[in-house]
């Protein structure tokens, strides 16, 4: 089992010597730079306890307020959970695309950024992860258990929230057997931004017309990218959410021009 971040002293002395180092950074920040580097080269879980704060800051040699600044820093990012109260403090948190995507809207309101991009980009980036997908298919490089994600869904007895998370969670099939963390991180996080907003303005039901439809598109998709033809899994994957776009937009085409605001 990896040892919680700090109890190792020839790694302490280090890590006070990097603390000492910094020059012109935040000493909050470089604590939670090093707490980061320490969940990645420990390979800690999600829900892997974290020293204290009292702990962290006598292994770095910091104040506390430094290191609560720290964990707060990693926490608005979504690698940490700190839990309040008996039996709390901080643990390790299991990085998401959504979280990622939190974090993006700051950056996308800070510029003005309207819907009209983050949809463009949604509709490319679908594109490039089932062609992405379709080539390592091709290359025999796959996941059985990632394969089932493709399979076709009987959405006629569904509820309409059941409709949208198993249609969500082919996408997110692609995008895991396209092979590529950042690839599929960048997807997702902007899949985040479209569907927690553009979704919530669809009507209630989706129509059966529409299900039987998307379901024929998954499908469609499936087999280029089971059949490793990169070329129509992409351009397959762009004309389905170009369609799913203009299904939402008809409903409420101001969305394109609303400004992308920091969740």
């Amino acid at each position: 089992m990896a040892k919680p971040a700090g109890e190792d002293p020839i790694r302490n002395l280090a890590t006070r010597r990097a603390i000492a180092a910094t020059r012109g950074e935040k000493v909050s920040r470089t604590v939670a730079r090093l707490v980061a580097r320490t969940i990645a080269d420990d390979g800690l879980s999600p829900g892997a306890s974290l020293p204290s704060e009292q702990e962290m800051a006598k292994n770095f040699g910091v104040g506390r307020a430094s290191v609560r600044e720290g964990l707060r820093l990693l926490e608005v990012q979504g690698l940490v959970t700190v839990r309040q109260g008996l039996g709390g403090g901080p643990s390790v948190a299991e990085p998401t695309g959504a979280a990622f995507g939190d974090t993006m809207s700051m950056y996308l309101q800070a510029n003005d950024i309207r819907f009209a991009e983050v949809i463009e980009a949604v509709v490319q980036m679908e594109g490039l992860t089932a062609a992405m997908a379709a080539d390592k298919v091709a290359r025999g490089d796959v996941d059985p258990d990632v394969l089932r994600g493709l399979e076709p869904e009987d959405h006629d007895a569904a509820s309409n929230r059941e409709f949208i998370e198993e249609s969500l969670g082919f996408h997110d099939s692609l995008r895991q057997l396209a092979g590529n963390y950042p690839v599929a991180l960048m997807a997702s996080a902007l899949a985040h931004l479209y569907s927690d907003r553009a979704l919530g303005y669809h009507a209630t039901e989706w129509s059966d017309m529409e299900r039987d439809a998307f379901d024929e598109q998954h499908a469609e998709i499936a087999r280029a990218v089971l059949a490793g033809d990169a070329v129509a899994a992409r351009d397959l994957a762009i004309a389905h959410m170009r369609e799913s776009v203009t299904i939402v937009l008809g409903e409420n085409p101001t969305i394109a021009r609303d400004r992308v605001d920091w969740k």
